[in-house]
């Protein structure tokens, strides 16, 4: 009889494969670092000013005391946009933790925890890349924007401001004088 605690040996992994086995990769606690080519991520790189450098991707399949699959790890990179205020580039370093169930349909979905991320995965046939993609896509700003922009700063003149006439006093001019005046 097998050990029912027993662990498989971590299998590393230094490259990215075209398509993995999540559940299987899973069963075989599979540990994956890798530094991949910002250029290999075709939908982050259209919103980029330059391609250059990687991503760093340090994640682990496994499962938990439940059977449960799951992907988790960290990606970290600096990214190149362009600041919308000045229009000038700019760096964004991103870090981000992946915690992922990873589950067959809806129904294994909502057997997890509420705060619980889930991804519904097939059996075989995942592209790592793309989840990896997906997870860099949530941590680009919509408006990527330096924190102390110099687009924002400019000199104020100490111009007092215009003296503006009472629309109303052409009225008062009209207003018949009363009787008790």
């Amino acid at each position: 009889m097998i050990n029912p605690y027993y662990r498989a040996p971590i299998m590393p992994v230094v490259s990215l494969p075209a398509a993995i086995e999540p559940f299987k990769w899973a069963d075989r606690a599979t540990h994956v670092v890798v530094d991949v080519p910002l250029a290999q991520f075709t939908r982050l790189a259209t919103d980029l000013v330059d391609t250059n450098g990687s991503v760093h991707i340090d994640c682990r399949f496994e499962r938990n005391a439940q059977r449960r699959a799951y992907l988790r790890g960290e990606i970290s990179t600096v990214i190149n946009l362009t600041c919308q205020r000045c229009l000038e580039t700019m760096q964004l370093p991103i870090q981000t933790t992946i915690d992922l169930a990873l589950v067959h349909d809806e129904d294994e979905a909502e057997k997890l925890p509420e705060d619980a991320d889930y991804l519904v995965v097939p059996e075989q046939g995942v592209v790592l890349a793309e989840i990896i993609e997906d997870e860099l896509l949530l941590n680009v700003p919509y408006t990527p924007m330096h924190e102390d922009c110099d687009a924002l700063s400019y000199k104020q003149d100490d111009v007092a401001a215009p003296v503006k006439e009472n629309p109303f006093q052409v009225l008062a001019a009209l207003k018949k004088p009363s009787a008790k005046d």
